[in-house]
């Protein structure tokens, strides 16, 4: 984990964060691409490229990553989503 992400991590458990919420042809690219990255983290097959576009494979990732999770299978990343893949992304 890098410093960046220490402090993404303390703040997204102390305080209510403001993330996007991401969907298929989403244009918010860095963000898109970190998902992209968290999926390649967690072994995600076929890797991504982390180009931040959110296309059908970046929605069958999260559909799949919602589903085992227990959460709403609707594709979007959402607060509970976000909260589902940073608390598995993130260590402590």
């Amino acid at each position: 984990m890098t410093e960046g992400s220490a402090a993404t991590a303390a703040q997204f458990q102390s305080t209510e964060v403001n993330l996007p919420v991401l969907r298929e042809s989403q244009t918010a690219r860095a963000a898109v691409a970190h998902i992209q990255h968290m999926f390649n983290d967690f072994g995600e097959q076929p890797r991504f490229d982390e180009i931040g576009k959110f296309g059908p494979k970046t929605l069958a990732a999260v559909k799949n990553f919602q589903q085992g999770n227990h959460l709403i299978v609707d594709g979007v990343v959402g607060k509970n989503t976000w909260k589902a893949l940073l608390e598995r992304w993130l260590p402590g």
